[in-house]
């Protein structure tokens, strides 16, 4: 079954969301996207080449067309579309400066996240970041998704416990210094925010 997505005038993300959406369908092989720019069709190529799947770009009166094939991936395979990557989250801010900025950059960062494939492998939360895992959190939706989709997530117990949040846990498992330094320092890339 093909599908076709109409990405003209919207940003590559919205577009890769849409084509993703429609690739859940398991009868949908091929999705073909048009899009005005050379430079956002690019992208989208090498979004989906980033997540195993075919891609091919073609340019006809001033509009391209990406057309995306879909194998179908069995469970085993979804595994091996994760990087071996580690992010580790050690505050509840993004960056330094204003906190009220940084607090915005990382629910934008975490819900990119998971919006952009490959996920990491693990995602660790240190220091004040145990705060993002506990009921409340305004980024518990978008890490309850990512743990849904394989992602592990790994919390700091004496973290948890040195803020009085142990019993508060809502995603993720807490784990011990000599865990979270193995996980570290397995990835192939490890990201500390």
């Amino acid at each position: 079954m093909n599908h076709f997505i109409d990405a003209r005038g919207m940003a590559v993300q919205q577009s890769w969301l849409l084509i993703m959406d429609s690739m859940k369908n398991t009868e949908t092989y091929w999705v073909t996207t048009i899009t005005d720019s050379l430079e956002k069709a690019r992208h989208i190529c090498d979004m989906a080449r980033q997540c195993g799947i075919s891609a091919y770009l073609e340019e006809s009166s001033g509009e391209y067309y990406i057309h995306i094939n879909r194998t179908m991936l069995q469970e085993s395979d979804k595994s091996s579309l994760q990087q071996s990557t580690v992010v580790v989250i050690t505050g509840s801010v993004l960056g330094r400066g204003d906190e009220a900025l940084g607090k915005v950059l990382l629910k934008g960062f975490i819900y990119h996240m998971k919006n952009t494939r490959p996920y990491p492998r693990t995602i660790i939360f240190l220091n004040s970041g145990v705060t993002h895992t506990v009921e409340g959190s305004d980024v518990l939706a978008d890490l309850k998704i990512l743990s849904e989709q394989g992602v592990e997530i790994l919390i700091s117990g004496t973290c948890l416990e040195y803020y009085g949040l142990k019993n508060k846990l809502a995603v993720g498992r807490a784990a011990g210094m000599k865990e979270i330094t193995e996980k570290m320092q397995r990835g192939e890339n490890t990201l500390i925010l």
